[in-house]
């Protein structure tokens, strides 16, 4: 199936295609796929049937932003009962994630079926969905570069996160991490009142209509910091240089961690290559030993290697990576 498309029209014909291979319709409702396919993104429950003739059901605080933005029909409803009463989704098709309570509210009860028909078309970005996340990461990395990496980790994750929103972030990608001494060892670390020291461990991301970016540096002082920011530099390297058209998820994984276990630190590496980005901070493909997903021209997925040593400190160093068209990044790799 080609999904490289310029325009929603097209991705629902592609989701059409997936859905009409196990029924005749689906019913969307989580937000983001809603606005992948329509083009408006939702502030309340909404409905999008998605048939050959897809029908997006909105409530009236929504109506006025959804006929404008929508490139699907457009109707209102104000309870779901009006949903149940006036469609049959008798044997339709839920995503994974449609909460039991709200089906049975839909009066599907028990006859439906579970499948999920937009995140394998997510996974591959358009033009559009390209320059949204260029957009979001010259955000991040502009207001990265105006930081001065003084005080507690509080003040600079609050300060970056005030930046990005004064440069055009709609939000954070994610709860901005400032971790530092041996704090930085924790790679999901919350940041404290405490003053920082060295390294200093920043994972950070800005919202640019409704796309992410995500981007990782660490600020090294000591002689042993050094040594493993080149190593984590190293393995970085070899996971851009294995993130590849017709390559595996798992292969650029595999290469990552090769590079960090000749230097002994295997045990040190504690979570997944990286991750798919875009309208969430984590989408598929994983770059993890179980995923063996083929990669494509046009997907961007993050290569975030790490070195963590407990009670003493940690390394990581992350970038967006276009499958088939190299590093997002612009910022340089190691900051002093």
């Amino acid at each position: 199936m080609d999904v490289w498309k310029g325009d929603r029209l097209n991705r629902i014909e592609c989701a059409l295609e997936n859905i009409h291979e196990e029924g005749e319709r689906a019913l969307i409702t989580a937000r983001k796929n809603i606005y992948y396919l329509s083009g408006f993104m939702p502030t309340a429950t909404s409905f999008l049937i998605l048939e050959d003739e897809p029908v997006l059901l909105v409530s009236e605080m929504d109506r006025e932003s959804a006929m404008a933005k929508s490139r699907v029909d457009v109707r209102t409803f104000k309870r779901i009962r009006d949903v149940r009463e006036s469609f049959d989704l008798s044997g339709v098709l839920v995503e994974p994630a449609t909460p039991v309570g709200l089906l049975e509210r839909l009066g599907i009860g028990g006859d439906f079926r579970v499948m999920d028909p937009v995140s394998d078309i997510r996974m591959v970005k358009d033009r559009e969905e390209l320059k949204r996340m260029e957009e979001a990461l010259r955000i991040a990395e502009n207001s990265f570069k105006k930081l001065e990496f003084k005080g507690t980790e509080i003040e600079i994750a609050a300060r970056l996160d005030y930046t990005m929103r004064l440069a055009g972030s709609e939000g954070v990608s994610f709860d901005t991490i400032v971790a530092s001494s041996e704090r930085s060892s924790i790679p999901h670390a919350v940041p404290t009142a405490n003053t920082t020291g060295s390294p200093v461990l920043i994972d950070w991301g800005a919202v640019r209509e409704g796309y992410h970016s995500d981007t990782t540096r660490t600020i090294v002082e000591g002689e042993g910091e050094h040594e493993v920011l080149e190593i984590v530099l190293e393995a970085k390297r070899a996971g851009v240089k294995a993130l590849k058209p017709g390559a595996r998820a798992c292969d650029v994984d595999s290469a990552v961690r090769g590079v960090i276990g000749e230097y002994g630190y295997a045990d040190n590496f504690i979570h997944s290559t990286g991750h798919g980005v875009g309208l969430d901070v984590h989408e598929k493909p994983s770059l993890a030993a179980g995923d063996e997903t083929v990669l494509r021209k046009g997907m961007v997925l993050t290569v975030e290697p790490g070195i963590y040593i407990p009670g003493e400190f940690g390394v990581r160093v992350e970038d967006m990576v276009v499958v088939g068209d190299g590093v997002m990044n612009r910022l340089p790799d190691a900051l002093s």
